[in-house]
């Protein structure tokens, strides 16, 4: 069965030192026996009280020990952690910026594909806004020359109407001219005849009569003459006016085709504007919406970056508070090092005064035991005892000084592992500020890129 070392047993081996140093001997055993058991029972009560210092001391180092062997291998863990934590950072950060400028790369060759097909876009509305207005100036071209042959062959065709008319108007004059010297020439045959009427009434009779059917007849003839002459001047008019029909019509039909021309040429220019008008409203919704795609990924650039801040603010909080709480346990276990060292301190005071107190009352029992051969016995071997005790607190001194030292390395020790766990500490929030950082850039990069990447795109 084995015993463990414990406050408990400590403190058992305390409470024996003290009984020891009480311990009521004379009434119980001889006097003679009583110098050497009493000299011997506060030996042991000392060596007592000197091995529970020394297990103390021993216990606290051992603690003190472990504690720094389990901070130092925190610390290395942590460290191994944060170095860990920073190249996955690292190689995240590359990877992201390799990603970066592939995107990057392509957006910039996208951007350059798409100024090339518009480039191509607008050679080609150029070169079909120069079509239609070529065409459109063909047209033109066409339209007045057709104006201008439709114009030339009206003129001529009222010059022949003109002429027609004209020799129509001169046959017309003429056949009344012959028509009037056919009546003058009958009106001077009938007053021949009527002359000769006198002469030969018979014969003048039936010549007159004959004269007169001659008469009418020449009319008759020259009234025919004028019929057709008018019917040929109305059949002359009837073809003028046919060809003045036909020329008007051609005219129109010219200008019909003028007219349509005009409105294709202005249809396609219309087209032409209404698609130009389209892709400027479409390249300013585009505007529009890359704007606000771009305000939109602003505010949750800012708002990420806000998040990202408190994180930061609340694992520094942590950290902080962390080292107060180390802090506050090291100061913590320094005030309970300096209470042991108090108390040690208080049960050497407190045992050396009952030995001298033991001392005093095992030399009054010898006075009063023995004769004065006794007393100057017993003051010999008071002298003697005060000379072991003197030793034995020297010994006890040394031993104190020893526990002190003790003490004092272990707190150095203490100290140092505290100092080292604070660096630690700050190396290891420093890497995780690191971290964060560089964690942020490279989310900020990548937001960039996305950024840049849906502006390339649209």
């Amino acid at each position: 069965m084995t015993t463990k070392l414990d406050p408990k047993f400590l403190s058992l081996l305390s409470e024996t030192a003290q009984k020891l140093q009480s311990l009521e001997i004379h009434p119980r055993i001889l006097p003679e026996a009583l110098p050497e058991l009493s000299a011997t029972c506060l030996g042991l009560s000392e060596q007592l009280q000197l091995f529970s210092s020394q297990l103390a001391a021993a216990m606290e180092a051992k603690v003190a020990d472990d504690l720094a062997v389990k901070a130092a291998l925190i610390a290395a863990k942590e460290q191994a952690a944060a170095e860990k934590a920073a190249a996955a950072a690292q190689a995240l950060a590359e990877k992201e910026a390799t990603r970066i400028a592939a995107a990057e790369l392509k957006a910039q060759q996208l951007a350059e594909k798409e100024a090339a097909r518009l480039a191509k876009e607008q050679a080609d509305a150029e070169k079909a806004a120069a079509k239609a207005q070529a065409l459109a100036e063909k047209e033109a071209a066409q339209i007045a020359a057709a104006q201008l042959k439709a114009q030339q062959l009206a003129e001529k065709e009222a010059a022949r109407i003109a002429k027609e008319q004209a020799d129509a108007e001169k046959a017309a004059a003429k056949a009344q001219a012959l028509a009037e010297k056919e009546a003058a020439k009958a009106a001077a045959e009938e007053a021949k005849a009527q002359a000769l009427a006198a002469k030969e009434a018979a014969r003048l009779q039936a010549l007159a009569e004959k004269e007169a059917f001659l008469a009418a007849a020449a009319e008759l003839k020259a009234k025919q003459l004028a019929e057709k002459a008018a019917i040929m001047a109305a059949k002359e008019q009837a073809a003028a006016e046919k060809a003045a029909a036909i020329a008007q019509a051609a005219a129109e039909k010219e200008a019909a085709q003028i007219a349509a021309a005009e409105a294709k040429a202005k249809a396609l220019a219309e087209k032409e504007a209404a698609r130009i008008a389209k892709e400027q409203a479409d390249a300013e919704k585009a505007a529009a919406k890359a704007q606000a795609l771009a305000e939109k990924e602003a505010a949750r650039i800012a708002a990420e970056e806000a998040k990202a801040l408190a994180l930061a603010e609340k694992e520094a909080a942590r950290i902080a508070k962390e080292q107060a709480d180390a802090e506050k346990a090291a100061a913590k276990a320094q005030a309970l090092a300096e209470q042991l060292a108090a108390k040690e301190a208080a049960a050497a005071v407190k045992a050396q005064a009952l030995a001298v107190k033991e001392a005093i009352r095992a030399a009054a029992a010898e006075l009063t035991a023995k004769e004065l051969a006794a007393k100057e016995a017993a003051r010999l071997e008071k002298e003697q005892q005060a000379a072991a005790l003197a030793a034995e607190k020297a010994a006890q001194a040394a031993e104190r000084q020893k526990a002190t030292q003790i003490a004092d390395e272990a707190k150095a020790k203490r100290a140092e592992a505290y100092a080292k766990v604070v660096a630690e500490h700050d190396a290891k929030m420093r890497a995780r500020q690191a971290a964060a950082s560089a964690q942020l850039a490279a989310e900020k990069a990548a937001l960039l890129a996305e950024e840049k990447k849906r502006a390339a795109k649209k």
